[in-house]
């Protein structure tokens, strides 16, 4: 598990599909993902699949994302489950990994993505010899676009390698280990 001051990032389970529908169900949200369609719950459930696999595989995965501690003027009790967040494969598949993340509209605009954004990279660098991760944004995606900009990342220019559409690439090189004193 990782924590921040506000935030539980945790294993996914089967069992959050249901909790993750007011994300992957709601079109607002998923806008800026893949086709832009609302997802079924068959399909969170096949997601949530992937991620369990690429966790054993990379320890890494798209962490569910919960509530450690409330919020002003956000209205969800702590230990709700409002989206998620994390290092895994591009499309599934590889080889590059890339970050992402996806939340409930009633988190929007609280710092929420970066703080997550922020502590996934950070458990991606400890749990893995990668030497780059990336970030991959629409180019009317501005929030997404400042929150790579938010954990280092570097705008590497436009790309349509992956997803087979035009996106924003961003990358951060593995960060340099602190010297010793």
């Amino acid at each position: 598990m990782i924590t921040t001051p506000r935030l539980l990032l945790r294993p996914p389970t089967l069992a959050d599909a249901e909790a993750l529908m007011p994300v992957f169900g709601d079109v607002r949200a998923m806008t800026y993902i893949g086709d832009g369609s609302a997802r079924t719950i068959d399909q969170v459930r096949d997601s949530l699949k992937k991620r369990l696999a690429c966790l054993d595989a990379h320890a890494v995965t798209l962490w569910t994302v919960e509530l450690r501690a409330p919020i002003d003027g956000v209205d969800l009790p702590v230990g709700t489950v409002i989206g998620d967040c994390g290092v895994f494969p591009v499309a599934w598949e590889g080889p590059d990994f890339e970050l992402a993340y996806r939340y409930r509209h009633e988190v929007w605009g609280q710092g929420i993505a970066g703080e997550a954004a922020v502590a996934a990279m950070t458990h991606a660098w400890n749990a893995t010899d990668f030497d780059r991760i990336l970030g991959l944004a629409y180019s009317g995606n501005v929030a997404s676009r400042r929150v790579l900009e938010k954990t280092g990342m570097v705008h590497q220019g436009t790309t349509d390698r992956y997803y087979g559409v035009e996106l924003e690439w961003y990358a951060a090189p593995r960060p340099d280990p602190p010297e010793s004193a």
